[in-house]
């Protein structure tokens, strides 16, 4: 299946009031806040939604999924600290919880790489990349793993539903373009 039939099957378990039952980790999103400035688009449950929807309907199923559970990490690790909502460690405490979700939904062929794209998908922040900036023979080693160019796709449709201030999209596609020359 590709991730548009995932995307219509997920909408269809919303329409029917199934949802929450089936994603508990995503519906405890609702009323999870996040930094305005990054998402003006609302809770992190709205952003999730958007970043599902972002993904194009031909993608890999696992980058569908990855999208969708990025940020299930934030339920239980978000704070206000210092005045600013943050989810310290919200990749690895997501990572860690999508095994089991892929194994209930009967998928669990699928766990241990969409864990791999919910652990890592923040890695660009880490980068430091602007003009004219050579990559690293550790960064060159990470985007030869197997699973890079999903990872990107669940980057990009994590950028494109962040509504406010963000420049992951941006980067993103700075990175991507290293991945092409």
């Amino acid at each position: 299946m590709k991730a548009a039939d995932y995307r219509k099957l997920v909408e269809g378990w919303l329409g029917d009031g199934s949802f929450d039952e089936r994603l508990p980790e995503v519906a405890a999103l609702r009323g999870v806040p996040q930094p305005e400035e990054f998402h003006a688009e609302g809770d992190a449950f709205t952003h999730t939604m958007l970043a599902a929807r972002a993904v194009d309907d031909d993608s890999d199923q696992r980058v569908f999924w990855g999208a969708l559970l990025h940020d299930i990490g934030k339920a239980e690790t978000t704070r206000l600290i210092r005045g600013r909502w943050r989810a310290f460690g919200h990749a690895e405490a997501g990572a860690k919880l999508v095994p089991g979700i892929l194994v209930r939904l009967g998928l669990p062929d699928l766990a241990d790489d969409v864990a791999w794209l919910v652990k890592n998908h923040l890695f660009h922040f880490a980068w430091h990349l602007g003009h004219n900036v050579k990559l690293t023979r550790n960064q060159l080693r990470f985007m030869e793993h197997p699973l890079f160019r999903l990872l990107l796709e669940v980057c990009a449709a994590d950028a494109a539903a962040s509504l406010g201030r963000s420049d992951k999209g941006r980067v993103i596609k700075m990175i991507a373009d290293f991945l092409e020359q």
